[in-house]
């Protein structure tokens, strides 16, 4: 627990920094500088070049969570375990490849009316795709050897950083349009070039091929969890990402880009989540190597507690400033305020079913989620096509908001049922009710001072008024605990003085 409360901390104030400057990006020099459709192919290219590097992989990123504990030996390089995958990843890069060739032409046909500017960049997706590709090779595989800061640091800050500078190229008139899209990729490219460069300097880069009985072993097994482990985690990305392609291809370019930015303005309330399952995976492995269920219940519940009261309060904190955030965007941005509710709604429910997705996905029933996440991406293509026709934006967030609920309660149910563990505590109900409370209250007060003064103090009551009530009812220890430490330490300083 120690090392998991460390580093998710310290991931976690990487992560908010990244978030910071992606704020700065797409919520202020994107919508600024460029076009809605501009705005769209940017973060399109990001979308697919996932779903590319996804079925590249061959599951390959689960695999190094679910096996390498077997194989960790430094002196043995691991059994040939990095080379291995990194042989099996290369061989799905090429085979996709092939597949993204044949598929150009009905790319072509569905996008060119409604999204040419996507079809004319889409060549652009095969450098993104191998460079995604090798950096969740490397940060999976640092991350069971504990080594979780330099992959943060080079994904959520280094790279927002270089995206800051290609928007800025392009503002300064420095670069065309096709400049700042070359300058784009190269900067996805740069994470998993250090990635590598980094596991070489420290004596990790063990990718000497060796024949090892361990390997001969388990690597059929391997390679069968890893094919059911691709189609799932490919069906999760479409699943995450099908509003976004089909609000592009039923309406046009630029609503994509105001629907994609409200999904990356919604984005930050999954922060603590994401920071928590990169350091919490590896351990969960190890409870089902150990059968450790009591300590998987106890990371379980605290996990969800704790992303429940922070990403309510991050949300709240952006719903009640919403109006000041559209201040600095182009005003085609005002329409996608119900968007963002709804998506942000869907998220929140996402974060706080906690580790149910990486519970279900190490057990040995992982083959189960395929079906849940099959039977979800049906019912989003389903509703999204019902609901973009009658409501546009809103209907494609709605239809999100809706495949993220039922998918949670799927794998909870599921969770609950073979393994007698499930994330909720009855206190955590008070929560949204609180929540929404506040959401009424903030929407009676009118603007009533300068943007620097209203934010920051808007922002300190909305969060007062949420976290209180939470502390008092004792509804996340970890976080009465956490404000305890930080009260200590102010009192300690003022007897110093």
């Amino acid at each position: 627990m120690g090392i998991i409360q460390r580093d998710s901390f310290r991931v976690s104030v990487i992560s908010y920094a990244g978030a910071i400057i992606g704020y700065l990006n797409k919520i202020f020099l994107f919508t600024n500088f460029l076009t809605t459709e501009q705005v769209g192919l940017a973060n399109l290219l990001v979308t697919l070049s996932l779903i590319y590097a996804q079925i590249s992989a061959l599951g390959t990123r689960s695999i190094i969570t679910r096996f390498f504990p077997f194989f960790q030996d430094e002196k043995q390089q691991h059994h040939g375990f990095l080379f291995g995958v990194i042989t099996l990843a290369s061989a799905g890069f090429v085979l996709a490849t092939l597949l993204f060739a044949a598929l150009r032409q009905p790319f072509a046909m569905l996008y060119q009316d409604s999204s040419p500017l996507l079809v004319e960049y889409a060549v652009f997706l095969i450098p993104m795709a191998l460079a995604t590709l090798f950096y969740n090779i490397f940060e999976s595989y640092l991350r069971c050897v504990y080594r979780n800061l330099i992959p943060s640091m080079a994904h959520e800050v280094l790279l927002r950083v270089l995206v800051t500078v290609s928007i800025t190229l392009y503002a300064l008139n420095v670069v065309t349009f096709a400049g700042f899209v070359t300058v784009y990729v190269i900067a996805y490219c740069v994470p998993a070039i250090l990635l590598v460069l980094y596991s070489g300097y420290h004596g990790l880069l063990a990718i000497k091929p060796r024949h090892s009985q361990l390997m001969r072993r388990l690597g059929r097994i391997m390679l069968v969890y890893g094919l059911f482990t691709l189609l799932n985690n490919l069906s999760t990305f479409i699943l995450v990402s099908i509003d976004s392609l089909m609000v592009a291809g039923m309406i046009n370019l630029g609503a994509a880009g105001v629907y994609t930015t409200m999904v990356f303005m919604t984005s930050v309330v999954l922060i603590p989540y994401r920071s928590m399952v990169k350091v919490a995976g590896p351990l969960v492995a190890r409870f089902w190597k150990t059968r450790n269920m009591k300590d998987m219940q106890e990371v379980y519940q605290k996990a969800t507690a704790g992303n429940l009261v922070v990403g309510a309060s991050l949300f709240l904190i952006l719903w009640v400033n919403l109006d000041a955030i559209f201040m600095y965007m182009a005003p085609e941005y005002k329409a996608g305020r119900y968007v963002f509710l709804l998506l942000g709604a869907g998220k929140l429910f996402d974060m706080t079913a906690g580790l149910n997705a990486t519970i279900l996905m190490t057990s040995r029933k992982y083959r189960y989620d395929l079906l849940f996440t099959m039977t979800m991406v049906l019912f989003a293509f389903t509703a999204n096509l019902i609901f973009i026709p009658l409501w546009g934006k809103e209907g494609a967030a709605l239809a999100s908001m809706l495949t993220l609920i039922l998918f949670n309660l799927l794998r909870i149910s599921f969770i609950q049922h073979h393994y007698h563990i499930q994330p909720f505590a009855r206190k955590q109900v008070w929560v949204p009710v609180i929540m929404l409370a506040v959401m009424g209250l903030s929407g009676q007060i009118a603007p009533f001072a300068h943007v620097l003064v209203e934010v920051p103090l808007r922002s300190a009551v909305a969060a007062g008024l949420l976290l209180l009530p939470v502390r008092a009812l004792r509804i996340s220890p970890e976080l009465n605990q956490w404000t305890d430490d930080i009260f200590k330490m102010l009192r300690n300083k003022l007897k110093v003085k």
